[in-house]
């Protein structure tokens, strides 16, 4: 008689994903992709501007609290590969000193662990003191019942369409906490990174309403939109109309015209970021006035082709809503490697915001000046 152990070893081909997006207005309209088990430690938590979500429990100022705000026990926590900032893009009075538009109603919060990342922006609809508290409510009920039902409850997703459940059953915990605290309209985008089972990529997971959008900037495939179903790149966009929003549209209901439910995959070293559309209309060509809306029914107008006689434009290109679209993700490119080629160093996600916003301010800049 005889015996032998035998031990088979087979290498096992870990997982990658592309850069397709995949957009509906469910979550089971996304892939379904097993993730890897989601860690618990904090590593940043930080919310923005002056107390950020915890004014909706009366906060002004981020400051130490007695006790767990929205799941989290510092809101001041910072970390340079997890960062925000906000500041105002409208006019300050020269005499005076008062910014217009005050007080400022964007938001945003993001709480960071070792694996995984929530982040959250709102955008409260047009100004006053309704729309900063809209914005905030939103933030506060939404990642309250993120991190009391991920962390706290031990209900962690296990699969890509359970993020943007809980992704989605949180915007509405945001729309019930506006509407207990009386506040006005505001857009919402949350999103969460995740790990990707057997690979090395994390998923990127996004529930958007309104006009603010996110993002991932890659050093391979520069800047791509994760939330592009939520608008239509090639139809003109009345930049006056947030598509969507939160709160009492009609009272007592929030308009879901425009809420869509995405997912991307992202690599190591990618940066996932989101922005009101203060920043992202910013990048806009013609927003910015270097371009033209391109005018309809008139094929034998191409003032592309329209030089001096020393070879100069003349005037100004007229870019279709699809062209301008491409043209900000480049442009947001452009700001990025100009701040990498100039400090010689990889942008860490502080600088890439800081990079981002100050492009920003100076296109702004005589806008801004009365």
């Amino acid at each position: 008689m005889t015996s032998a152990d035998a031990v088979f070893i087979r290498k096992v081909k870990k997982i990658k994903f592309g850069p397709e997006i995949f957009y509906g207005d469910k979550p089971d309209a996304v892939p379904y992709v097993q993730l890897s088990p989601l860690d618990d430690e904090i590593v940043a938590s930080y919310t923005g501007p002056d107390s950020g979500l915890a004014f909706a429990e009366g906060y002004t100022e981020n400051n130490y609290y007695a006790n767990y705000m929205a799941g989290v026990k510092d809101w001041n926590l910072r970390e340079q590969q997890a960062y925000g900032i906000c500041i105002s893009l409208y006019e300050q009075h020269p005499i005076s000193g008062k910014i217009s538009g005050e007080p400022i109603a964007d938001c945003y919060a993001l709480c960071a662990r070792r694996n995984n990342t929530i982040l959250m922006v709102a955008d409260g609809v047009n100004w006053g003191e309704k729309s900063r508290l809209a914005a905030r409510c939103a933030l506060y009920g939404s990642m309250k019942y993120l991190n009391y039902k991920i962390f706290e409850r031990k209900n962690k997703p296990e699969n890509t369409q359970d993020v943007v459940r809980l992704l989605r059953k949180a915007l509405d915990e945001a729309h019930r906490a506006i509407m207990a605290k009386e506040g006005g309209l505001t857009t919402l985008c949350l999103c969460m990174v995740c790990p990707v089972d057997n690979s090395d990529q994390h998923a990127v997971c996004c529930v958007n309403v309104g006009d603010s959008f996110g993002f991932i900037y890659s050093n391979n495939r520069g800047i791509r939109e994760v939330t592009v179903g939520s608008h239509d790149v090639g139809s003109e966009r009345d930049i006056r109309d947030a598509g969507g929003a939160l709160g009492p549209v009609d009272g007592v209901n929030p308009e879901l015209h425009n809420l869509t439910c995405s997912v991307t995959f992202c690599h190591q070293g990618d940066i996932v970021f989101l922005t009101t559309d203060g920043i992202s209309d910013n990048f806009d060509p013609v927003v910015t006035k270097i371009a033209l809306p391109q005018r309809p029914n008139d094929s034998n107008f191409n003032t592309r082709e329209k030089y001096n006689s020393n070879g100069c434009l003349i005037i100004k290109p007229e870019l279709n809503p699809k062209e301008r679209h491409v043209y900000a993700l480049k442009e947001m490119e452009r700001v990025v490697h100009e701040y990498e080629l100039v400090t010689e160093e990889a942008c860490s996600s502080q600088s890439f915001c800081s990079a981002l916003l100050q492009h920003v301010l100076t296109i702004t800049d005589q806008k801004r000046k009365i």
